[in-house]
């Protein structure tokens, strides 16, 4: 069949049965719902949602694959990131780690990950630290790995899957997992700009390019060095005395009505 003649309507017909399941869900009184029965709708609900997320990832490769990004305005999108950017509203690092997560995971070595994510097995956030994980290894290593890590994340959250997948990273290649701690390292400190100056249109966000360090860089000097002269402390200053000064014409002043200073005070009380 002709993709030109496919109808909109035969394309959205398996969607659009969810929208009534939906309706169905948002109508329902959750007051008179016992515990037992809340509690596993969300644990329920929370699979089927992931469930439809690696549908979603499926259709967003092959939409890659093909090239159709824009095809439902009739033109041709720069990239799918952009796409996704444009005509559901996702920031420009969420747009481009789905499109990476759908490749790696459709049309990548992640076969099993795909599976179990479909499945329901997995969590869209466990299949996206697998697919970033292992960006940076050979397909066919990754390929070997792939039962062991997702048997891991089928146990783990995803900052303890991380972990395990940064051990596989040094497991695998030792020199790339040091260089890039290296990097990682060298990349580390407090960055300050000014405002106005490190707007970037593309990325949306500020970038450390046009600042610099907000303290000089130490150097330590010989040990024994003293760094300057030593500071003398300036001579302390004489409060002046309460008595007011006289007036033009040699008249004598007029008394001070604060009362003596606090040391004859202390004097006429002893």
């Amino acid at each position: 069949m002709n993709s030109n003649t496919y109808s909109s309507e035969q394309s959205t017909r398996p969607v659009g049965r969810f929208a009534p399941l939906v309706d169905a869900l948002a109508a329902e009184d959750l007051d008179r719902l016992p515990d037992v029965a809340l509690a596993e709708q969300v644990l329920v609900l929370r699979q089927q949602v992931d469930r439809l997320e690696g549908q979603w990832l499926q259709r967003l490769a092959a939409v890659d694959a093909r090239g159709a990004a824009g095809a439902d305005h009739g033109t041709q999108a720069p990239s799918t990131a952009s796409w996704l950017r444009g005509r559901l509203h996702l920031g420009a690092s969420t747009a481009a780690s789905a499109v990476r997560t759908a490749r790696a995971l459709f049309r990548g070595p992640l076969t099993t990950t795909a599976q179990a994510l479909c499945a329901g097995e997995l969590s869209a956030a466990h299949a996206s630290v697998l697919a970033h994980g292992t960006s940076d290894l050979p397909d066919h290593v990754a390929a070997e790995a792939e039962p062991i890590l997702v048997e891991a994340a089928r146990r783990l959250d995803p900052p303890r899957l991380r972990r395990v997948l940064g051990h596989l990273h040094l497991v695998a290649d030792p020199d790339g997992a040091s260089s890039q701690a290296e990097r990682r390292h060298g990349r580390r400190g407090l960055w300050l700009a000014p405002p106005g100056r490190a707007w970037s249109p593309s990325t949306a966000c500020s970038t450390p390019r046009p600042a610099r360090p907000c303290w000089p860089p130490w150097r330590p000097g010989p040990p024994g060095q003293r760094r300057g002269p030593p500071q003398q402390r300036p001579a302390p200053r004489r409060r002046p005395d309460r008595t007011r000064p006289a007036r033009p014409g040699g008249r004598p002043a007029a008394p001070d009505r604060r009362g003596p200073p606090p040391a004859d005070r202390r004097c006429r009380r002893g």
